[in-house]
Order: C-alpha cells, then structure tokens, then sequence
C-alpha cells in the first residue's frame, strides 16, 4: 500500500470510519427509526465533509496548476534573456575576430617567407664535425 497517495489513505480511513459508525449504530441499543435518523445524519454529515474536501482539493489543483504555469513562464522569460544574451556576445565575438583576421592579412608580417632570410644548408649534426 506504499504506492497509495496520502489522499487515497485519508478517502480509505474515512470510509472504514463512516462503515464503523454504521455498525455501531445498528448494533446499539436504540429503535430502528431513532437508528436511522442517526445514520442518515452522519451520512449527511459525512457526504458534506466530502464535499467540501474535494473543493478543498480542487482549489488546491488549480493554485498549482496557476503556480506551475507562473513558474514555467518565468523560466521561459529568464532563459530567453539568456539566450538572446548569449547570441548577441556571440555575434559580437565573431565580428571582432573578423576585423582582427582583415588587419591580420592586411598587415605585412616580419616573419613572412619573402623577408625572411634562406635556411642555413647546414644542420646542427654536420657544424659539430
């Protein structure tokens, strides 16, 4: 019964609670009207206790249902700022890398190949010997 709800529990105690006074009504020492009158009004009572208990539960449904949508709303509203945030430095990233590339190939560089002076045909291993 570990798979049950808190709510089932509670809806399972009042009904062995309702049939429990109904036996002991019907097993007490009184007349069969005056035993009646008593069952119909804690039926009554007990119809009315439900009632209001499923209202209660209703209300409780839709106060999470609202506070669920809030929140997803709210989280929908900062992610997006977040995004949008993201994509914007993002842009602004690849435009800066895009003008230091166009001054890169428009700037003459000290090591380029016409420059630099011809490679010593001589390794290391044969100046040595």
């Amino acid at each position: 019964m570990s798979d049950t709800s808190a709510g089932d529990r509670a809806a399972f105690f009042l009904l062995g609670a309702a049939i429990g006074a109904a036996a002991a009504l019907l097993v007490a020492p009184a007349s069969g009207a005056r035993t009646r009158r008593r069952l119909v009004r804690k039926g009554e009572e007990v119809a009315d206790y439900l009632i209001d208990a499923g209202k209660e539960l209703v209300e409780k449904c839709e106060d999470l249902c609202e506070r669920s949508g809030e929140l997803a709303e709210d989280a929908t509203r900062e992610l997006s700022g977040k995004y949008r945030a993201l994509h914007e430095h993002s842009k602004q990233l690849l435009d800066e890398t895009e003008t230091i590339f166009r001054r890169a190939k428009r700037t003459p560089r000290a090591g380029n190949c016409e420059s630099a002076p011809a490679p010593n045909p001589i390794s290391p291993a044969e100046s040595r010997g």
